[in-house]
């Protein structure tokens, strides 16, 4: 269905829809920006949080052991009343941060962590035996070298076998500056995310409600300012006539009747719509008064026209319209699209008909010899360019059987000029010369000057033959 159709019968697509939709749409991803940006925010401060937390649990943890004896927590670990009593102290701290989900003490070697302590979480995870060696998972392997030497690390998160977990580990060194153990925590990411969905939930719930109280009031704004007083317009242009003054002064009043009084650019919009209909019935009115005249006058000069370019006693082109032929030919011919011919006819015995049967009969006899030209070359123009000259510009489809109407014209000629039984003002003759434009020819002119030429022989031709009176 074309626009127009579209407009006629009302299917076009609502403002009062589509603005409501693009408000809802732009809500709904700034929304997702907004849940997306304060999120991401939030689990970094989480990190950051825990971080700092690590720091301080392992640094306790540190306070609690004493570096030179980790060989000896390994090989004694529960014979040993001290090792006991850290284990113990240590079981006291991680009740204190309710948040640590393991904590644990691990010498780093080549072939991975070699457990000193290690806390159960009081689940179902019981804490490793002192002297086991544990697996370095896959996010501290990259470290493996620097943890080795007790270089720090950043805290760590990755999938183990215990979950998704979040671990920060604190080098210690004994007095001497030797790497001994690394004391570890462990949070639980799984707790991490729970947190972060609680709080977007959070964040979402009270973004929706914002949302949604801000669209009711947008929406219904929208349709009181904008969408209402569209579609009234609308509405009313669907009813407009377009057949005469009466039917635009209908458009005007059916519009006028609408009042929309705002003080916006809906109601500048309508009242220069108002005023466009009053000036456009004004110009409509005077366009009818102003079409009336120019035909008449278009009628005159289509008159002065024929006159002005064709000849009163033929009805074929004259001078001026042969000129003026020449003219759209040389531009044809500068563009390479020129395809014609042009046959000169000079009218013969004119003289001898005006001197002895009168200018009446001569003016006859120059309308007929003119009859048999035009009845030959029915798609060519005929221009009558002197008192007994002619010229045929050969075009269409005249031009691809110029050879055969050339010789069909000088037979119609001599036939009639050897009709004895006729009489003499009925033997109409004529001389022709023809010529073909072809690439060498810069203008028309050049093609004319050889038609005249070939014209010229034949003339001379027949008065050798049949005497001169002209």
């Amino acid at each position: 269905m074309k626009k127009e159709e579209k407009i006629k019968s009302g299917k076009m697509k609502s403002l009062s829809i589509q603005i409501p939709v693009i408000f809802i749409l732009s809500m709904l991803i700034f929304s997702a920006a907004v849940v997306a940006i304060i999120a991401f925010r939030f689990h970094s401060r989480m990190i950051d949080e825990y971080t700092r937390m690590a720091k301080g649990v392992t640094n306790l943890m540190a306070y609690k052991i004493d570096p030179s004896k980790t060989e000896e927590y390994m090989e004694k670990n529960f014979e040993m009343d001290e090792y006991n009593k850290v284990l113990e102290e240590l079981y006291q701290l991680k009740d204190n941060y309710p948040d640590v989900l393991y904590m644990y003490v691990y010498r780093i070697e080549e072939d991975g962590g070699h457990v000193i302590f290690d806390l159960d979480n009081g689940g179902d995870d019981e804490g490793d035996s002192p002297g086991t060696v544990y697996e370095l998972d896959d996010a501290f392997v990259p470290y493996r070298e620097d943890l080795m030497v007790g270089r720090d690390v950043p805290a760590l998160s990755g999938r183990t076998q215990y979950g998704y977990l979040l671990t920060y580990m604190r080098p210690v060194f004994d007095e001497n500056g030797n790497y001994k153990c690394h004391v570890c925590v462990d949070f639980s990411m799984d707790f991490i995310y729970k947190k972060d969905i609680k709080f977007i939930i959070g964040i979402l719930v009270f973004i929706m409600v914002a949302v949604i109280f801000v669209l009711i009031m947008d929406i219904a704004i929208v349709r009181k300012k904008v969408t209402k007083p569209l579609s009234m317009m609308i509405k009313c242009t669907r009813n407009f006539k377009y057949g005469d003054d009466d039917d635009r002064l209908f458009n005007v009043s059916s519009m006028e009747e609408l009042g929309i009084d705002s003080m916006d650019e809906i109601g500048e919009l309508y009242n220069m719509f108002v005023l466009s209909l009053k000036e456009s019935r004004y110009y409509m009115t005077s366009f009818n008064k102003a079409k009336i005249d120019i035909l008449d006058k278009e009628e005159k000069l289509d008159e002065m026209s024929r006159v002005a370019l064709f000849d009163s006693l033929t009805g074929v082109g004259n001078k001026a319209a042969f000129n003026k032929k020449c003219n759209e030919l040389d531009k044809e011919i500068a563009e390479n699209k020129a395809c014609f011919a042009v046959i000169m006819a000079d009218l013969n015995n004119l003289k001898y008909i005006n001197d002895y049967f009168g200018h009446k009969d001569g003016d006859e006899y120059i309308a007929k010899c003119c009859n048999i030209l035009s009845g030959i070359f029915k798609q060519s123009p005929v221009f009558r360019v002197g008192g007994d000259e002619f010229v045929i510009i050969i075009e269409n489809d005249d031009y691809d059987n110029k050879d055969e109407l050339y010789k069909k014209t000088i037979q119609s000629f001599a036939d009639s000029y050897n009709d004895e039984n006729k009489d003499r003002r009925e033997r109409y003759s004529a001389s022709l010369g023809m010529a073909v434009y072809s690439d060498e020819d810069e203008n028309v002119k050049q093609v004319f000057v050889r038609a005249d030429e070939d014209m010229y022989a034949n003339k001379m031709e027949f008065n050798n033959v049949n005497g001169s009176y002209r």
